[in-house]
């Protein structure tokens, strides 16, 4: 057996190994126009610009500066073309390969609106400079320039930033008429034409009024709006990606209210979850805000007060919507997966707990990082396939904001793995999985959380034509999904996690600049830690047992008050089905009766039963205080009363039955009352009997009101029990109110007041001479 698991783990690390290096091997080739040996730092470009800038002006003072990673979507849809029909070394070291992705660098003086820049630059991966331009606002006056001297400027301009002119074409000017003043342009146009003659480019020089203020690069493009429509469903989803969890957390909160308030889950470790997402989201906002910001406008707020307010608006609607989306999964989906699939939980518990020390941590974390490596191999290598096939992945959308967020680009790369491998792994596959299951069964489920998290997420992956999206969308979170069901919810969300953070930082571990080389090494030292901490137990036989602990005291309480509900439900149905329904009429003697409980289930039990000699045997008893216990032994009183009636009706049989029954059967010593007598309609005589129970009334047509009175002890009080049979002459319009302690006890709302005897027998004499319903409902109605 330890041979066997010496075997296992090492075969995960070579695994691991293998993965690390196909991924390193399938990048360059599945993405052949990323820059390769990156030159240049976030830093390093920003100090070239602003060192460049000052050719064009003095800088503003305490400048506030912006710098993104650009890449020119619809330039790179041109230069993919290219790659099938140009060997790779022609189009990658081409003039216009190398204007795809560069470093933005925007200068605003303070206080300045985003659309009120000052300065911008472009920096290509080498270092090169591609774009210096000065913003002249088109409402300043200049004076004019004649062509021959802005060529002469231009050219010596051009010059001066070591452009060599001999590669371009003699330039064509053109004008812009202003209402201040007229510009001027000059187009140096490329002569390497790598797209043909319809698809111009090259450097533009442009003249404001009189004023030289910069050059850039220009792409005269016929196809550009029909490549950006085609573009239009991959923008529109990734928007749509940013506002999901604001849909989704509604429709999750549904089952975590029942489940939360049926005692099912707590919300500690929820909310660890949730406190992990909103820190990680606020971390990768505070180092990569401003360049996510870049872009936007908001009315007349200044540059740096559009940051703040675009990444609280990112902070409220996608990362705290986030952050509730992986508590509520967590919480419903662990207790989906509690009974059936604890095991899968454990490493992940472990994880929150702190408790790295042990196998079953160990190798989750193995598995987690070598799945992880070996799912972003099987992208790329899936990506290099597509390239064969005639399609090709966007460099585009391998780029996020933690590479524009300055030098420590690690941090926010790694804390928005974790927010994001939380947020989808959590719904992905640890709540949608078990509801698959539940819904669908072992096989078609899995399959079906699948897709639907192919639907709902953002793909790691965005390839053209857009169809072969659909083969990377399914692929990828079926394998999550498979690695979930086979080793849990920690290894499936490492695997989630290592899987994004190689992605960005794989592509940089080429790059000739020492300090991205070391960032991005940083990344995966971040992602190994778990593993390098706890290798020593890989092979150990301490296991981590997953055990729920997270049932808070108020929500046992809750937990407490609704079992109880469902249980004193079913009491009251059992105990509505023992009381009998009486006709309106038995052996010539008219009837009717109301039952109704203080509680959900209540002590007091009745019966009439006709016996075959034409008497009645009539009962009305009261097992002292409410719910359960009480209805249990009222349930057993009427029972015995059913029986021994059948068997001997007499009043001091039927007593001593009972009495026997609840003083053998109530070992809490509770005490039940009853009032029992035998009438017979022949002879209008009855003989009864109370033990501990309100003496019944017989009312007169006249409304004479007398109490008949018996006493003896409650049953159950002695072992033994004496009563006093009493006899009575009946006339043929009596009636006879039988009744429990209810009736006398009731108060109305906000008083202390209760309704009492003297009103009881004042409403039974104002209501003689009707029918028995009569009395029944005016008695009701007092």
């Amino acid at each position: 057996m330890a041979t066997h698991n010496h075997r296992l783990i090492f075969g995960w690390i070579a695994g691991g190994i293998a993965a690390a290096l196909i991924a390193t091997w399938a990048f360059p080739r599945a993405f052949p126009l990323f820059p390769q040996g990156l030159e240049i730092s976030k830093a390093e470009a920003e100090n070239i610009a602003l060192g460049r800038l000052r050719d064009l002006g003095e800088l503003p003072p305490n400048p506030y500066v912006v710098s993104v990673l650009e890449v020119e979507s619809v330039l790179e849809h041109h230069l993919q073309r290219a790659l099938q029909t140009e060997t790779m070394a022609t189009v990658i070291d081409s003039r216009l390969a190398r204007g795809l992705l560069a470093w933005e660098i925007t200068v605003f003086r303070r206080g300045a609106r985003p659309q009120e820049w000052t300065y911008r630059a472009r920096i290509d991966p080498r270092g090169e400079v591609t774009e210096l331009r000065l913003r002249i606002p088109p409402e300043e006056e200049g004076g004019a320039i004649d062509p021959e001297t802005a060529r002469s400027e231009a050219d010596a301009f051009l010059q001066e930033q070591g452009l060599d002119l001999t590669l371009f074409e003699e330039p064509q000017s053109r004008t812009r008429q202003l209402q201040a003043r007229t510009d001027l342009f000059l187009r140096y146009r490329d002569r390497e034409a790598l797209l043909g003659d319809d698809h111009r480019y090259g450097i533009e020089v442009a003249f404001a009024g009189d004023r030289l203020v910069g050059y850039s690069l220009f792409f005269d493009d016929p196809d550009r709006t029909a490549i950006q429509s085609s573009l239009q469903p991959i923008s529109l989803a990734s928007q749509a990606w940013v506002f999901l969890g604001l849909l989704l957390v509604p429709i999750v909160a549904v089952p975590f209210v029942r489940r939360y308030h049926a005692g099912e889950i707590g919300v500690r470790r929820g909310l660890q979850i949730a406190a992990a997402v909103l820190v990680c989201g606020a971390l990768t906002l505070l180092f990569s805000g401003r360049a996510t910001s870049a872009g936007f406008s908001i009315g007349v707020l200044s540059r740096p007060q559009v940051n703040w307010v675009v990444a609280f608006q990112l902070l409220v609607l996608f990362f705290l919507p986030a952050g509730l989306m992986a508590f509520l999964s967590w919480s419903v989906g662990e207790s989906l997966c509690r009974e059936r699939w604890g095991a899968k939980l454990a490493a992940f518990d472990a994880l929150f707990k702190g408790d790295w020390f042990n196998a079953t941590f160990a190798r989750a974390t193995l598995r987690g990082v070598s799945c992880g490596l070996g799912i972003l191999a099987g992208v790329w290598l899936l990506a290099v396939a597509v390239r064969g096939s005639g399609g090709w992945a966007f460099t585009r959308f391998l780029l996020g904001p933690w590479w524009e967020s300055g030098s420590w680009f690690s941090i926010p790369l790694v804390v928005f793995g974790i927010a994001y491998a939380l947020y989808t792994g959590l719904f992905g596959q640890l709540l949608l999985v078990p509801t698959g299951v539940k819904w669908a069964g072992p096989w078609l489920g899995p399959g079906l959380a699948a897709v639907l998290a192919a639907l709902l997420f953002f793909p790691p992956i965005i390839v053209y034509p857009l169809s072969w999206n659909l083969l990377f969308w399914l692929l990828v979170p079926a394998a999550y999904v498979i690695v979930f069901l086979r080793y849990g919810i920690y290894t499936s969300v490492l695997a989630y996690m290592t899987a994004f953070v190689a992605c960005g930082a794989i592509p940089l571990l080429t790059a000739q600049d020492a300090w991205i080389q070391f960032q991005s090494s940083l990344a995966l030292l971040v992602l190994a830690a778990p593993l390098i901490v706890s290798a020593r137990y890989l092979l150990s036989d301490k296991e981590f047992v997953y055990r729920y602990e997270d049932i808070p005291a108020h929500v046992r309480r809750i937990a407490e008050r609704e079992r109880q509900k469902v249980e004193l439900e079913t009491a009251r149905g059992i105990q509505t089905s023992i009381l009998p329904e009486l006709p309106s009429e038995l052996n010539g003697v008219q009837m009717s009766y109301t039952y109704l409980p203080a509680t959900e289930v209540g002590g007091d039990f009745y019966d009439v039963l006709a016996l075959e000699d034409g008497r009645l045997a009539v009962a009305v008893g009261d097992v002292a205080g409410h719910g359960v216990s009480s209805g249990l032994v009222m349930s057993m009183a009427k029972s015995a009363l059913t029986v021994q009636v059948t068997f001997n009706p007499e009043v001091e049989a039927v007593f001593a039955t009972l009495n026997r029954m609840v003083f053998q059967s109530a070992r809490r010593r509770l005490l039940a009352t009853l009032c029992y007598a035998l009438i017979d309609p022949q002879r209008r005589e009855m003989f009864y009997a109370s033990a501990g129970h309100l003496f019944p009334y017989r009312i007169t047509v006249a409304g004479q009101v007398e109490a008949l009175e018996s006493i003896s002890y409650p049953l159950g009080v002695r072992e033994e029990i004496e009563v006093r049979v009493r006899g009575a002459k009946l006339a043929s319009d009596d009636s006879l109110f039988l009744f429990s302690d209810g009736v006398v006890e009731a108060r109305p709302e906000q008083s202390d007041e209760p309704f009492g005897f003297d009103r009881l027998e004042a409403s039974l004499a104002r209501h003689a001479g009707g029918s028995v319903e009569s009395l029944r409902d005016g008695v009701l109605a007092d």
